[in-house]
């Protein structure tokens, strides 16, 4: 009985061994006052010269998913990315396509990197997954990273609109170390 009890313990250790520990996630959060209107829990809204926008903080991790719907009709240029920075390397990637969804219309997925213009056409969407809004991963254990996200879209007569959310990187709990 206590040889099956001290290999039942050994085999317990063993897995415990090669099991990973949980590590706490980052996911950003508002911080602040915005020209956003809430539509739940991380989801955002509003118009802009006659473009519908969205954006998602997707809630357990730190992507940032913003679409541009233009049904106006006129095309709209867009600048995304944390105010005040400018990074050469690409912080996210832009797909566009037709609203009406036709099938095998418009370009790849493409890098975006931070206040890239983007025209878009009318009737079409640009979503724009931001997967390194602050140019680098946040590093982990450095709650309290800052940064305010900031959306411009211009009409073709060069009138710009601003819409800002103000962010910080916060603890989301733990998971497990093969979720991403």
């Amino acid at each position: 009985m206590v040889k099956m009890s001290l290999v039942g313990a050994l085999g317990l250790l063993l897995a415990a061994c090669h099991t990973p520990a949980p590590k706490a996630w980052l996911r950003f959060e508002q911080d602040g006052p915005t020209n956003w209107t809430v539509r739940g829990a991380g989801a955002y809204e509003t118009q802009a010269h006659g473009a519908r926008l969205q954006l998602d903080l997707h809630r357990a991790q730190t992507r940032i998913a913003v679409a541009v719907e233009n049904a106006s009709a006129q095309p709209v240029e867009v600048r995304v990315g944390p105010e005040a920075t400018v990074s050469r390397l690409a912080i996210g990637e832009v797909l566009l396509r037709s609203i009406d969804g036709s099938a095998g219309v418009g370009d790849p997925r493409l890098p975006y990197t931070s206040m890239q213009p983007l025209t878009i056409a009318p009737g079409w969407r640009g979503s724009i997954d931001l997967d390194l809004p602050l140019g680098r991963d946040p590093q982990q254990g450095m709650y309290g990273q800052y940064l305010v996200l900031t959306v411009e879209v211009r009409n073709a007569a060069g009138v710009c609109e601003r819409r800002t959310l103000p962010l910080v990187a916060t603890n989301a709990g733990t998971m497990p170390s093969d979720l991403r």
